[in-house]
């Protein structure tokens, strides 16, 4: 026999979860305003799937009018908005962030020495081991 409060599940107006998500409330807002934590508001999306389906329905509404919304700004020549949604859209073309692969190794010329420079074994940044530098001992 189950002990507990009852459910508050079967008093939950649906279509409400779904007009709430639609107007960008976050799940915490959900849950707050139809009276339950948040951690009931999860368990709730792993045993209804209805309730999932309205949450997920509703925050589609809502992404779809802010992508509308930032569409229509960046044709009208916010170049803020443009760029955002180049790097969002097109991440391989417009992100800050380019990655190269360092392969190999590295030499540089000091003092008319040649060093070279290795990753550090510790995996940790800086020069790693210098193989011919100015600061080798002498004789021990």
């Amino acid at each position: 026999m189950k002990t507990g409060r009852p459910s508050k599940y079967p008093s939950i107006d649906l279509e409400k979860v779904e007009t709430l998500a639609g107007y960008g409330l976050t799940e915490d807002e959900i849950a707050d305003f139809i009276g339950i934590s948040r951690a009931t508001l999860a368990v709730y999306k792993g045993i209804h799937p209805e309730f999932l389906d309205v949450l997920k329905r509703g925050k589609t509404k809502a992404d779809g009018l802010v992508t509308q919304a930032l569409y229509k700004r960046a044709l009208n020549g916010d170049v803020t908005a443009c760029i955002f949604w180049l790097k969002n859209r097109q991440r391989d073309r417009w992100r800050d962030r380019h990655d190269i692969d360092h392969a190999g190794e590295v030499a540089a010329k000091v003092s008319g020495q040649v060093v070279f420079l290795m990753p550090r074994p510790d995996g940790g940044e800086g020069p790693g081991n210098e193989q011919g530098g100015p600061d080798e001992e002498e004789g021990g």
